[in-house]
């Protein structure tokens, strides 16, 4: 039995690093209401995040129901499942598979629930001297660890936001591997307040220690590396932008690790030619 033969239920989580991890839910049988938006598909939901999809699929097999989940990133992602069969499931999937996590039979109604986290589970991040991600001369920092714009959370507590013009290069601070990306995204108008839900051009790179660090808010259009793709450290990755919810120009670094299905962030020691990066505060 191919999967173009098989009657599948899909469910859409974008990726994203929320405050509180939501779960997004599948309920089987489907709703009435549904539509369907292939011959494959009978219901599918999103939820909208700023980082790509993983998908929760409910797909028949005979008389049971299969729970498989699809990981695209090209680097590992945690999961946990629950379809309410008493039981819950949490696995770290390799980058580029698609995982049977569970199945029941097709009689009984279920909602079935999925969350997940980009990374490796990890608890700490091995020391590194981090090169600067945007180049030294005008060099500006807008915001630091803790920020009370928007530095509040564990995620990005300890994230850095370096001003620069729009078009202004963006480097790997460290060598890894480019695991996600987002790159279509449009840059708000200098001077506008971006609209309600404005998402941001991303890369993500996933260190060898587990680690991962985003570079976010890019120009739309302009980042030049490729899923999967290995960069060393100074390799270009984009240009500065002013998309997503950002109000000028500004690359948004931060070091993150999954800590157990959620995100924090780890301070980044970061060289520059005058010695170790220093902001008010420290």
């Amino acid at each position: 039995m191919t999967l173009t033969t098989l009657q599948k239920l899909v469910c859409v989580l974008m990726l994203c690093a929320p405050t509180a991890l939501h779960a997004q839910w599948l309920t089987w049988p489907p709703s009435s209401g549904a539509s369907a938006h292939s011959p494959e598909v009978l219901e599918s939901v999103r939820y909208r995040g700023d980082l790509q999809t993983v998908e929760m699929q409910l797909q028949r097999n005979g008389k049971s129901i299969e729970v498989w989940v699809v990981n695209p990133l090209a680097g590992p992602v945690e999961v946990a499942v629950d379809t309410g069969q008493g039981r819950s499931i949490q696995r770290t999937l390799a980058a580029n598979t698609r995982n049977l996590l569970d199945q029941f039979d097709e009689g009984r109604a279920v909602n079935a629930s999925l969350r997940a986290i980009p990374g490796p589970p990890a608890t700490t991040a091995a020391a590194f001297n981090y090169g600067l991600p945007v180049p030294e001369l005008g060099l500006r920092i807008d915001q630091a660890d803790g920020g009370k714009s928007s530095h509040f959370t564990p995620e990005n507590r300890h994230a850095l936001d370096f001003a620069a013009p729009m078009g202004t290069p963006v480097f790997a601070a460290r060598d890894g591997l480019v695991m996600q990306i987002e790159n279509d995204h449009p840059d708000s108008p200098l001077g506008q307040k971006p609209p309600q839900g404005a998402r941001p051009n991303f890369v993500r790179v996933l260190h060898t220690d587990g680690s991962m660090a985003l570079y976010a808010h890019l120009q739309q259009g302009s980042v030049s590396v490729q899923l999967g793709q290995t960069v060393g450290k100074g390799d270009r990755l984009g240009s500065v932008g002013n998309s997503g919810q950002s109000t000028a120009p500004h690359l948004h670094f931060v070091v993150q690790l999954n800590a157990g299905m959620r995100l924090t962030s780890v301070h980044a020691d970061i060289e520059t030619t005058r010695g170790s990066l220093r902001v008010a505060g420290e």
